[in-house]
C-alpha cells in the first residue's frame, strides 16, 4: 500500500485483504479533478525513498509512505474524505477534522501492522471495560447554599474489545437533607417525588452498584475505568454524597477518564460539551437531556465512536484530597473550596443549562492519547526502537 490508496486505481488481494494500487502521486490523489501535475515536494520525497530503498529500514519506508498519505489527506475536501471513508466501510458522519482523523488513523493502523512489532504500552487499550456514569442530584433554581444529593445513579458498561454497550445499571435514591424535590429539579431531571419516595437510601444503592460491578468481575478479572462527561460526577457529587452518607470514598472513583479531554486531545479541537461532541460527530442526542441514564447512553455513544476511530483511552484526571474538583492551582477562588463543603457554589452545574461545564479552572491534566503527538515524533520513536 502507498499514498496511491487514496486514488482510484486499486485491486484487492482476496487472500490477505490488502489493497494494492498503481503508483500515483499524493497530489493527484488529493485533487478532485485528478490533475496530472505532480507536487514537487512529494516527487522529491518519493525520489529520495526510491534511491535509498536498499539501505532504508522497513520502518523508515512505512513511515515515509504514511507521511505522504497524511499529506494527501490534508489536501482532500470533506466530500473526498467521505467518499474514501465509504469505500473502506467507515463512518462518513462528522465535521471535516473528525473525518480527517478517522481516515489518517485507518491508514496508520494499516501501515504499522506491516511492521509485525509488538505494540508499546501507550499504544494498547488497557481497559477491558469502561463504566460510564452521569449522576443526577437534587437542586434548586438558584442553588444558593444548597446541598446536592444524588437522586439517580446510572451506569452504562462498554465492552472495549467488541466496541459495544453490554449492560446498564440504574437506580433512584431517596434524598435525606432535602427530601422534597423542588419544582425546578423535577422539571430539569424528569424525576418525580413519587420515584424518590419509593427509592432506597444511597448507601443501599451504592452497595447494589458495587455488587453489579462484582457480577461483571470489574477490578478482579477485568481491567476497567470510570468514564464521565467532566470531573464533577466523581470529584463533587459522589465525594459529597459519600460524606453525607458516612461511607468511604471508593478507590475506583479516585481516577477517571474525562471524555471531554479525551475528545479534544484526539481530534485536536477546542473545548466542547456533550451536545457539541455529538454535533461534531454527526450524531444526535437520544432520549431526554438531564435524565442520568440517557445522558450516560449518549456519553457512551461518543466513547464508542472515539474507540472506533482509534482513540486509546486512558485515565486523564485524578481526585486530590482537599480539593472539590481535580484542578490546577491558579488565582481563581472557585477551586479552593474543600471537599468537606457540601453546599453548592452560587451557580452550580444544575442551573447552568446553557453554560459549558468546564468554564473556569482547568482540570488536572494527564496526557491523553493524541495529545502533543506528530508524525515526526512517531517516526523518531520508531527509528530508536
Amino acid at each position: 500500500m502507498d499514498s496511491a490508496e487514496l486514488g482510484a486505481s486499486k485491486s484487492v488481494d482476496s487472500s490477505t485483504g490488502w489493497v494494492h494500487d498503481s503508483e500515483i502521486s499524493c497530489w493527484d490523489a488529493s485533487m478532485a479533478g485528478g490533475e496530472s501535475k505532480t507536487d514537487q515536494g512529494s516527487h522529491r520525497s518519493k525520489a529520495r525513498l526510491d534511491s535509498s530503498v536498499g539501505g532504508a529500514t522497513l520502518g523508515e519506508e512505512i513511515m515515509s509512505k504514511l507521511s505522504r498519505i497524511n499529506g494527501a489527506i490534508n489536501k482532500m475536501s470533506k466530500e473526498q474524505m467521505q467518499t474514501k471513508l465509504a469505500e473502506i466501510h467507515l463512518s462518513t458522519s462528522g465535521v471535516k477534522d473528525v473525518l480527517k482523523k478517522r481516515l489518517k488513523n485507518y491508514y496508520k493502523r494499516q501501515k504499522l501492522s506491516q511492521l509485525n512489532k509488538p505494540l508499546l504500552e501507550e499504544e494498547k487499550m488497557k481497559y477491558d471495560y469502561l463504566v460510564v456514569i452521569d449522576f443526577e442530584a437534587t437542586c434548586s433554581e438558584t442553588n444558593e447554599n444548597f446541598v446536592h444529593e444524588i437522586i439517580e445513579f446510572p451506569a452504562v458498561l462498554i465492552d472495549t474489545k467488541n466496541n459495544a454497550v453490554c449492560n446498564v445499571f440504574q437506580r433512584f435514591c431517596k434524598p435525606n437533607v432535602n427530601p422534597i424535590l423542588t419544582d425546578f429539579c423535577t422539571s430539569l431531571t424528569g424525576i418525580s417525588q413519587q420515584q424518590v419516595d419509593k427509592a432506597k437510601d444511597f448507601t443501599q444503592v451504592f452497595a447494589e452498584f458495587e455488587e453489579w460491578m462484582a457480577i461483571h468481575k470489574l477490578g478482579t478479572e477485568h481491567e476497567f475505568a470510570i468514564l464521565t462527561d467532566g470531573p464533577w460526577d466523581m470529584a463533587r457529587f459522589l465525594k459529597t454524597q459519600t460524606e453525607l452518607s458516612g461511607i468511604p470514598f471508593p478507590r475506583w472513583a479516585k481516577q477517571w477518564i474525562n471524555l471531554r479531554k479525551a475528545y479534544t486531545a484526539f481530534y485536536a479541537c477546542g473545548r466542547v460539551n456533550l451536545h457539541q461532541m455529538l454535533e461534531e460527530l454527526g450524531m444526535k442526542f437520544q432520549g431526554r437531556p438531564h435524565c442520568g441514564l440517557d445522558d450516560a447512553r449518549n456519553i457512551a455513544a461518543i466513547a464508542l465512536r472515539l474507540l472506533q476511530d482509534g482513540c486509546i483511552m486512558r485515565i486523564n484526571e485524578h481526585y486530590r484530597e482537599g480539593v472539590i474538583s481535580p484542578q490546577k492551582s491558579n488565582s481563581s477562588s472557585r477551586g479552593n473550596r474543600s471537599a468537606g463543603s457540601h453546599r453548592s457554589p452560587p451557580k452550580s452545574r444544575m442551573t447552568q443549562k446553557h453554560v459549558q461545564k468546564d468554564q473556569g479552572r482547568e482540570p488536572y491534566n494527564v496526557h491523553q492519547e493524541g495529545e502533543n503527538l506528530s508524525d515526526l515524533m512517531e517516526y523518531l520513536k520508531l527509528q530508536k526502537s
